[in-house]
């Protein structure tokens, strides 16, 4: 009997390993259509915005003497606005806001847009948002042409030396 069991044991070892190999060889594509990919991804490091009130008369009634301060002050991270057109039409209008559970971490941008192979104009406007009545700095702009061909990723991301926005290409038998 043990015999038996031993061979039935090794020919049902024997078919799944035929089948494991057989499934081995079978041609799979990830994403089949022949879109390429504009992908914009980057972590931004926002400025803090420190916004002073003078405290009420009430506010300091309810707290002990020694917790007492004239001035209320507050700070947080600047979000920014994510704008971006290709060849004309809008893909994305979103507002970027920090992340973590208290809103104290840097901004982080990811976005995919599926674009036909070609010639493309894309342009990306990162804008800073006003809190209170605080100055704004300039918006980071990025308009340029970009060629894609069949399933090519594009990738736009912000270069902290040169404070720009840069284009890094990936081939298609990369991805």
């Amino acid at each position: 009997m043990s015999v038996v069991r031993a061979l039935v044991g090794a020919t049902v070892a024997a078919a799944l390993t035929a089948l494991v190999v057989a499934l081995s060889r079978v041609g799979w594509t990830a994403e089949p259509s022949a879109q390429g990919e504009l992908r914009l991804a980057w972590r931004f490091r926002s400025e803090r915005v420190t916004q002073c009130r003078a405290a009420t008369a009430q506010e300091l009634a309810n707290l002990p003497e020694h917790m007492r301060q004239k001035m209320i002050c507050g700070s947080r991270l600047r979000p920014y606005r994510l704008e971006v057109a290709v060849d004309g039409s809008v893909a994305a209008d979103d507002t970027v806001r920090p992340r973590g559970a208290r809103a104290d971490r840097p901004l982080g941008i990811f976005r995919q847009v599926s674009l036909a192979p070609g010639s493309h104009r894309a342009r990306l406007v990162f804008t800073p948002l006003p809190i209170g009545t605080d100055s704004l700095g300039a918006p980071i702009v990025f308009d340029t042409s970009v060629t894609l061909s069949s399933r090519q990723v594009l990738l736009v991301t912000y270069d902290e030396q040169a404070r720009r926005l840069v284009v890094r290409d990936r081939a298609p038998d990369e991805r």
